[in-house]
């Protein structure tokens, strides 16, 4: 298939379907949004450039039965990405994105909020070639009965990409014993005056907390439901669209059984 090309060099929100070859590329100086939206079964490579000096809001959703999807993600000088991955489906996911902070000062915050009901496996890596770059990535999963979660999460400060910082935060909420989660996170570091992190947790809801939810007169259903709600509804507001934002927490409360 002809791959899909986008170039943005004008403000605002620009909504994109996933297709099976993209490549979008942000214009130097530009501040844009884009709403990727994923709806049908697909194998897709998609290749992002922030050009220098510009700036990127990325909300990715993906309702697809089954999606295979390849990222590569460069960042030029002084180039700021901000991008959510909405992952709320009941299909298969297989992701590898790689984030490239190839400019001096260029910036990326990735964060993924996951439904998991299948398969859902990831692997992100942020690598810093150039100094004073920041690499931010946070991690919310909810697993239900057969879920099969995993994510493996790798910051890579190369020599000579001193001044840079690399964090990583992970948190998985396990609903049932019936599941499968692992959350692999990995520091590479190659260079000395840098700043490097990760934290990450898996577990059950508590059930005291259940308990007083149910005695504030909310069913066990309702009770888990809010509690999950507070792992993905970030994701509804990462653009800034009050209808947007609306219709995606709608979607989320109905998956979580709140609406």
């Amino acid at each position: 298939m002809e791959c899909q090309k986008y170039v943005l060099d004008d403000g605002g929100i620009h909504e994109i379907i996933c297709s099976d070859k993209m490549q979008i590329t942000v214009s130097a100086e530009n501040h844009c949004s884009v709403y990727l939206i994923c709806k049908e079964k697909m194998d897709c490579t998609m290749t992002l450039v922030v050009e220098k000096d510009a700036h990127l809001n990325l909300l990715s959703w993906n309702e697809s039965e089954a999606l295979n999807m390849n990222c590569e993600i460069i960042l030029k000088s002084n180039a700021f990405l901000k991008a959510s991955y909405g992952e709320m489906s009941e299909g298969s996911v297989s992701m590898k994105n790689t984030i490239h902070l190839m400019g001096e000062g260029s910036q990326a915050d990735i964060r993924t909020a996951s439904i998991v009901q299948h398969q859902k496996h990831f692997e992100i890596s942020c690598i810093h070639h150039a100094s004073h770059t920041i690499g931010l990535m946070e991690n919310y999963a909810v697993i239900y009965e057969d879920g099969d979660y995993k994510m493996n999460d790798t910051g890579k400060i190369e020599k000579g990409a001193y001044g840079s910082e690399s964090h990583q935060t992970s948190r998985v909420l396990t609903l049932s014993e019936k599941q499968k989660s692992e959350v692999i996170p990995l520091l590479l570091i190659d260079e000395n005056d840098v700043q490097a992190s990760h934290a990450t947790s898996i577990g059950q809801i508590d059930e005291n907390q259940l308990y007083y939810l149910q005695t504030r007169g909310l069913s066990k259903k309702a009770a888990l439901g809010l509690i999950t709600v507070g792992y993905l509804m970030p994701i509804a507001s990462a653009l800034d669209d009050e209808k947007l934002s609306s219709e995606l927490s709608q979607k989320i409360e109905k998956k979580v059984g709140l609406a």
